[in-house]
Order: C-alpha cells, then sequence, then structure tokens
C-alpha cells in the first residue's frame, strides 16, 4: 500500500513539474516573437526549477514543523537577479521591464504548481497569455507615441523652415518634446536635433520624403 502511494505521488510531482514547464515554453515564446533577449528555454528553465523547489519546500518539511516557505522566499529574492539582468536603457528608453516581469511571473507560476495549486496557477497564466497581447493592442492605439526618438536634421546654414518640421512631426503622429540646434560655421551646416515621443510605427522613407521640403535637408536619421 505505501509503494502505490509512493508511485502515486511521483507521478504528481512529475505532472506538477511538466505543467509548469509547458506555462514557460508559452511565455517564452511570446517573449520571443517580442523579439526580446529572454526566451523559451530561459523560462522554461525558471519555470521547472521555481516548480521542483516549490515541491522540494513542501517535501523537506513532510511531517516535521519546519516552514515550507523558506524555499519559496528563496525563489522570490533570487529571480530578481535574472530579471534585473534583462532590463536596459537604449538612449532615453527603457526596455526589458515586461521581461523582467515575465520572469517574476513564471517563477511564480511554478512555485504555484509546485505547491499543487493548480486552479490559481493556472488561472493566473491565462490571465497573462491573454493580458499580455490584449493590452499591447491597447496601448498601440490609445498611446502610441511611446518610445522616445531623436530625428537629426542637417541643413544647408540659414535653410531651414522650422513651421513646417513641426508640422510634418504632428501629421506622423509624432509627440513634439524638445528641439536642440547646432551650427558649424566653419562647414555652413546647421544640425537640428529633435526630440520626440514615437508611435509604434514609423515609415522613415516617408518621414524623409516629408521633411525635404523644410529647406535644403542634407542628412536625416532617426533613432533611439
Amino acid at each position: 500500500m505505501s509503494e502505490f502511494v509512493f508511485n502515486e505521488r511521483i507521478l504528481e510531482y512529475c505532472f506538477r513539474l511538466l505543467l509548469s514547464t509547458c506555462f514557460g515554453v508559452v511565455l517564452g515564446i511570446e517573449r520571443k516573437n517580442h523579439f526580446q533577449p529572454i526566451g523559451i528555454r530561459t523560462l522554461l528553465l525558471i519555470s521547472s526549477s521555481a516548480a521542483l523547489l516549490g515541491i522540494l519546500s513542501k517535501y523537506a518539511v513532510a511531517g516535521t514543523t519546519g516552514d515550507p516557505s523558506r524555499i519559496t522566499a528563496g525563489v522570490v529574492t533570487g529571480i530578481g537577479f535574472i530579471g534585473g539582468g534583462v532590463i536596459m536603457q537604449q538612449g532615453f528608453n527603457i526596455k526589458g521591464i515586461t521581461t523582467a516581469a515575465i520572469i517574476w511571473c513564471t517563477s511564480a507560476l511554478g512555485v504555484a504548481v509546485g505547491h499543487g495549486l493548480y486552479v490559481p496557477a493556472f488561472f493566473a497564466f491565462t490571465i497573462t497569455v491573454i493580458a499580455l497581447p490584449f493590452f499591447e493592442v491597447i496601448e498601440n492605439k490609445f498611446f502610441p507615441a511611446g518610445k522616445i526618438k531623436t530625428i537629426t536634421l542637417v541643413y544647408k546654414e540659414n535653410s531651414i523652415d522650422l513651421e513646417k518640421i513641426k508640422a510634418v512631426i504632428s501629421d506622423f503622429n509624432f509627440i513634439f518634446r524638445e528641439f536642440s540646434f547646432d551650427c558649424s560655421f566653419e562647414t555652413h551646416r546647421l544640425t537640428v536635433a529633435i526630440l520626440v515621443n514615437a508611435p509604434a510605427k514609423v515609415e522613415p522613407e516617408k518621414l524623409g520624403l516629408a521633411l525635404k521640403d523644410t529647406g535644403e535637408l542634407l542628412h536625416i536619421s532617426y533613432s533611439s
């Protein structure tokens, strides 16, 4: 009888690890579709190992007065180092915060499954999988100018129409933040750097053609 209980428990633990691994794979695919540095294998390992640690935290104190939350607390602390590693600054923009949050979420799902809390874990997983693409669409629709970009324009000196530049910026749904000017008397060049909040989709070729009529434009660059 005890042998049957032991085998049944092992199968249950294997199921928990498999379910947690599936959660990690799906979230990893979602991140890879957004070209993020974190991927399928990483989130798979986080989720499955967190589930294993959740199992160990219960198994280690079975029949004792130990605290099963100690290993879980270690997971919560340790996963922060991985999350912090994917957050980076690119120019004026911060990237990787959503990916760091997904790392936290994946570890929490793993621990929940490791403790056998299938329904809460599956409910949280479902919310995450639905919310990520849904709110991405919402953000792009209602908050399109989310990224800070720099438009750099180089003109022949004294050949710039500032009002036309502002009109083009408005037409392309940019939100103006500030201008800066750099005039070279030696080369007779005027460099205009325009800091803007940019929409998710910008066609640089059309932007360049639209700005061509704002003066004797020699060069244009668009970057973070």
